[in-house]
């Protein structure tokens, strides 16, 4: 019991540091002023949203399903279902950007 309470500690606190980098990733790039290709906002908004939502998604999947294993299903996969349509959407837009302005 001890030590599946230790293995469940150290993925919560090696996924909530993996999250909290993608978040402060994400803001950076939505924040920052770049040079180079992510010098176009639309390249570096893309690419913050959709670290933004890995990092939210592996929160949601690798930490809160630990901590709060009663919530119900349907909750779970919404929260979960709403970050992977927009880290899809905001992945499409980064390629599809990223390609036409190397053109």
């Amino acid at each position: 019991m001890k030590q599946r309470w230790l293995s469940i500690a150290l993925l919560i606190f090696a996924a909530g540091l993996w999250s909290l980098a993608l978040g402060v990733l994400g803001v950076w790039f939505i924040a920052e002023n770049h040079a180079g290709l992510l010098a176009s906002p639309w390249i570096s908004w893309s690419a913050g949203i959709a670290a933004l939502c890995a990092g939210q998604l592996v929160f949601l999947t690798c930490v809160a399903d630990r901590v709060f294993p009663s919530v119900h299903s349907r909750v779970r996969s919404v929260a979960q279902m709403g970050n992977v349509v927009i880290l899809i959407g905001s992945a499409g837009v980064l390629i599809s950007v990223t390609l036409l302005s190397s053109v």
